[in-house]
């Protein structure tokens, strides 16, 4: 894996926290932790994508170029939106 797939699958994970706050406003955490579980789920979201037989987040080509973005994506949304919940119910 190489440095440019790692900030492909970071600026999905980011998007996609974004998106979800932005969907879903109480989801948010604040825009500093909701940066971080962005990133750090777009990371994970990435490589659990990689892991599905067919699907490479580590090429370069459009295919791994995708997996990475939307694996991000998704991943980065994911974990953005438990966070949130976690948060909703520790305000509770």
């Amino acid at each position: 894996m190489d440095l440019a797939s790692i900030l492909i699958q970071l600026i999905g994970g980011v998007a996609g926290g974004k998106g979800i706050t932005q969907i879903f406003k109480k989801l948010s955490s604040g825009p500093i932790l909701d940066i971080i579980l962005g990133l750090v789920g777009g990371f994970g979201g990435a490589q659990l994508a990689g892991l599905i037989p067919g699907l490479d987040a580590g090429g370069m080509d459009l295919g791994g170029i995708l997996t990475s973005l939307l694996g991000g994506g998704i991943g980065g949304g994911a974990l953005t939106a438990i966070g949130g919940l976690i948060t909703q119910a520790i305000k509770n």
